[in-house]
């Protein structure tokens, strides 16, 4: 047996909690800030570069970045009642067998792949997963559609940005793309492309899509689906992780070393690991630097023309989009607000 892989008889490959984002609204934050969150609980150690602070069990194990790939499975047992969390892109389970054939998500597709991670692929037996001894374990898509389609199965989650500002995030990142998927558009260069018709033409469709097998699982299983705007994410961490991860534990407990969690994970300090182990944190293969920018690097997301908003929420309403559930926001940055504690704070502000 390769021992690369858990057997399939450890858990149970169906019970699979769903934290998925729609791509540009916080994967990697959330990815790092669960790591973080498991890591402490289990008693681990880490340190802030930037303040010195040593957060968890001083004597504790050191958080392994070196191995750290992403997911997009994450061994979370000891902190949340599953074996494995999945947190990246997809579609909301059970969703695909709901649509009749006539339906318009039926007859469109993804402007790139990444958006549907578990309808991609001909096998999941061997998923990569991260935080374990072992390197893969097998989900069983099928199964996990089955269960979630009668309202069964484990949690699901879904972090989206507004459409239109998760577009323009999008837009140049594909720009700057090396891999001819995300940088070509029907064979033309994204480059080349001005924003309005990258939003028209590719990327609204692609949200619409993912957006609304959310949309309408949640409101046959509200208990079973939530949704939750990147805003929210960024404006309240603490606050809005909370509610997330008493949704994955299905009911309301502590989380003490979550503010700790969401203090390392700030860009700032993101930035400093990159800088120590010399490589990217988020997996960035666009050929330029990564994307955990520094904070005050907010005009590459500004949206050129807000006016564009009216036409995005048309559309979305046309193809039945709750728009009411979209978090707008104007000519903001887009870095999470962090609640530093003083001495915290003064101790960042002397390190730089």
């Amino acid at each position: 047996m390769d021992a690369s892989c858990v057997p399939l008889f450890m858990f149970e490959p169906y019970r699979l909690p769903i934290l998925s984002t729609v791509p540009r609204s916080g994967t990697w934050f959330l990815r790092y800030l669960f790591s973080f969150l498991c890591h402490l609980e289990q008693g681990g150690r880490l340190d802030d570069l930037l303040t010195g602070e040593v957060v968890g069990n001083p004597d504790g194990a050191t958080f392994d970045f070196s191995r750290f790939r992403g997911g997009p499975l994450f061994r979370v047992a000891g902190t949340l009642p599953a074996e494995h969390m999945f947190i990246g892109h997809a579609v909301c389970p059970g969703f695909h067998d709901m649509i009749p054939a006539g339906h318009w998500w039926r007859q469109t597709s993804f402007h790139v792949p990444g958006y549907d991670c578990f309808h991609e692929e001909k096998s999941y037996r061997h998923t990569p997963v991260d935080l374990a001894s072992y390197n893969y374990a097998p989900v069983k898509v099928a199964a996990m559609d089955r269960a979630a389609r009668k309202g069964q199965g484990a949690p699901i989650a879904l972090v989206y940005r507004n459409p239109v500002d998760q577009a323009f995030s999008y837009f140049r990142y594909c720009q700057a793309h090396v891999g001819p998927a995300y940088h070509l558009f029907r064979g033309r260069p994204v480059a080349l492309m001005s924003f309005r018709e990258y939003l028209f033409e590719a990327a609204l469709v692609s949200y619409a899509r993912q957006f609304i097998s959310y949309q309408l699982q949640a409101e046959r299983y509200p208990r079973l689906v939530k949704m939750i705007p990147y805003e929210s994410l960024i404006d309240r961490p603490v606050e809005t992780a909370t509610c997330l991860l008493d949704h994955f534990c299905t009911a309301r407990r502590e989380w003490p070393m979550l503010p700790a969690a969401v203090r390392l994970v700030r860009k700032e300090h993101m930035r400093a690991i990159e800088g120590k182990i010399g490589s990217s944190l988020d997996g960035t293969r666009n050929g330029q630097d990564s994307h955990m920018r520094p904070s005050g690097d907010a005009e590459r997301d500004r949206l050129p023309d807000p006016a564009i908003r009216d036409e995005a929420i048309a559309r979305l309403t046309e193809l039945g989009v709750d728009c009411s559930l979209l978090a707008w926001t104007s000519h903001r940055a887009t870095t999470v607000r962090q609640a530093l504690p003083g001495d915290v704070r003064q101790r960042e502000r002397a390190s730089r």
